[in-house]
C-alpha cells in the first residue's frame, strides 16, 4: 500500500488555496471511506441530502467525484487525502463503482503499441497534397493582406475584432488554424496594450516570415520544416511522436496549470530533467470538463521516465513514455546543470538560442533562483542579487500572491519568458512548492 501523503504533498496537489481551505472543513463530513492497494474512496455529505462519491487512483494520481466542481482535484478529493494522511481511512473492499472506474483507467492507460495492434493508418498522399495546396493559397492571401496594411500604415487601418475575425476565418478555411489563432489574438492586443503598434508590427513580421518559410519548406532542414508545419497548425500524430528517440531522466514536476477557453480545458505541466537540465512541457486537452484521461504527478514530485519530444527545431512539448519508478517528492533544485539558467544572463542567452533555432516560439520556460518580486506604481519586476530586473507578467492576483509569499525575501520562480516579460507559474521557497 502506498504510504499516506504528508500535508505538503496534499497542498501541492490542490488547484488553488481556496480548495485546500474548503477541504479542511470537510475532513469530518464523511459517511464511509476505504482504501485498498493504490486506491482511496468515500462518500461525503453535501448540502441538504446530497452525497458526493469520491475516488482516487494514487498511482496516477487521478481523481473522480460526483460533485459539480470543475477543479481537479476537487475539495472532496483533497479532504479524502487529508483523512488518509491522518490515518482515518480503513482498509476495505472497494465498491463496484470504484472497481469499474479503476478498470476503465487501466484500459485507457494501456500502451497503444502492444504486439498485435494494427499499425497506424498512414495519411493519404492525395489528402496531404490538397491540404498543402489549400494552405499555400491561404498564406498567399494572408501575405497580400499584411502587405496592404503595412503600406497603408497601422494608424490608418481598422483593428476591430471583426477585421481580425474575418481574416482568421479565411485561414481556418485554408486549414492553417495556428495562424488563425494568432490573428484573433491581435484585436485584444490593440484593445488592451499601450505598446500595441510595436507588438502588432512584430506579429505581422512573424507571420510574413512564416509565409516565406512555407514557400521554401522543401529546402528547409527537416527539424525547421517540422516547426513551420506545427506553427501553421498541421497536426502531428501521437504515433509519430512516440517513434522519436526517448529521453530518459528524473523529471521534476515544477508547475501545473489548468485553463479554459470556450469549454476547451487545457492542462499544462512544466518538467525539467534533474540530470540533463532539459525542459519539457506536457499538454493535454479535454472538451466540456477538466477531467483528463491521463493523470500526472503534482508539482514537487520527481518521475523517472522516458519522454518523447514532438519533432522540431527547438523541441519542448513531449509525451510520457515508459516509467521506471513510482513518483517521489523532491525538496531541492540543483544549483547548476548543463543547459540550466542560474541567472538572468544565462536564461536570456538560452532564450536567444532557442529563438534563433525557431523564430516562431512564443515562450520558453525559465527557472530563476534567488529573485525578489517587486511591485510599484503598476510596474512589476523580478530583481536578482545583482540588482538587475526582468519585467514580471501574469495577472494582478498572481503577482500579488507572489509578492506576499516572498515578503521581500529571495525565492525561486518558474515561469514562461515571452521575450518581454516572465509569466510566473510556480515558486519554491524553503523546500516548498506553491503553484500560482
Amino acid at each position: 500500500m502506498t504510504s499516506p501523503w504528508p500535508p505538503d504533498r496534499i497542498a501541492a496537489a490542490a488547484p488553488d488555496p481556496s480548495s485546500l481551505t474548503a477541504a479542511r472543513g470537510l475532513v469530518s463530513g464523511w459517511i464511509d471511506t476505504g482504501r485498498q492497494d493504490g486506491a482511496l474512496w468515500g462518500e461525503c455529505r453535501g448540502r441538504g441530502t446530497a452525497v458526493y462519491r469520491t475516488a482516487i487512483d494514487l498511482d496516477g494520481p487521478a481523481y473522480t467525484c460526483t460533485c459539480p466542481s470543475r477543479k481537479l482535484p476537487c475539495k472532496h478529493a483533497l479532504a479524502l487525502l487529508m483523512r488518509w494522511s491522518d490515518g482515518m481511512v480503513p482498509k476495505a473492499d472497494p465498491p463496484g463503482s470504484v472497481t469499474e472506474w479503476l478498470a476503465s483507467r487501466a484500459a485507457q492507460t494501456t500502451p497503444p503499441d502492444e504486439p498485435g495492434d494494427e499499425p497506424a493508418k498512414a495519411p493519404d498522399p492525395a489528402t496531404v497534397q490538397r491540404r498543402a495546396e489549400r494552405a499555400a493559397a491561404g498564406l498567399d492571401e494572408l501575405d497580400r493582406w499584411l502587405t496592404d496594411r503595412i503600406r497603408s500604415g497601422l494608424g490608418a487601418v481598422d483593428h476591430g475584432y471583426s477585421t481580425y475575425d474575418d481574416i482568421a476565418a479565411r485561414m481556418v478555411d485554408a486549414q492553417v488554424p495556428g495562424v488563425a489563432s494568432t490573428l484573433r489574438a491581435l484585436a485584444g492586443v490593440v484593445a488592451t496594450e499601450v505598446d500595441w503598434p510595436a507588438r502588432v508590427l512584430t506579429e505581422y513580421a512573424r507571420l510574413h516570415l512564416l509565409v516565406v518559410a512555407y514557400r521554401q519548406i522543401d529546402d528547409l532542414p527537416d527539424p525547421l520544416a517540422r516547426s513551420v508545419r506545427t506553427h501553421l497548425g498541421f497536426p502531428t500524430r501521437a504515433d509519430d511522436v512516440r517513434s522519436e528517440p526517448p529521453v530518459r531522466d528524473r523529471w521534476q514536476v515544477l508547475a501545473t496549470r489548468i485553463s479554459e477557453d470556450s469549454r476547451l480545458f487545457t492542462r499544462k505541466v512544466w518538467l525539467r530533467g534533474r540530470d540533463t537540465g532539459r525542459w519539457a512541457i506536457l499538454l493535454d486537452f479535454s472538451h466540456g470538463t477538466a477531467r483528463f484521461p491521463d493523470a500526472t504527478p503534482p508539482p514537487g514530485m520527481l518521475v523517472d521516465a522516458d519522454l518523447h519530444f514532438y519533432p522540431g527545431a527547438a523541441p519542448l512539448r513531449a509525451l510520457v513514455g515508459e516509467r521506471y519508478a513510482d513518483p517521489e517528492p523532491f525538496t531541492t533544485l540543483p544549483a547548476s546543470l548543463p543547459g540550466t539558467a542560474p541567472d538572468f544572463d544565462a536564461a536570456l542567452d538560452e532564450y536567444a538560442r532557442v529563438l534563433g533555432a525557431d523564430p516562431w516560439i512564443r515562450s520558453w520556460p525559465m527557472l530563476l533562483d534567488s529573485v525578489v518580486p517587486v511591485g510599484s506604481d503598476g510596474s512589476w519586476h523580478l530583481v536578482d542579487r545583482h540588482g538587475r530586473a526582468l519585467p514580471l507578467g501574469g495577472d494582478d492576483d498572481t503577482r500579488w500572491r507572489l509578492l506576499t509569499v516572498a515578503g521581500g525575501h529571495p525565492l525561486t520562480v518558474c515561469g514562461d519568458w515571452d521575450g518581454t516579460r516572465l509569466a510566473p507559474a510556480s515558486l519554491f521557497t524553503a523546500g516548498q512548492e506553491l503553484s500560482l
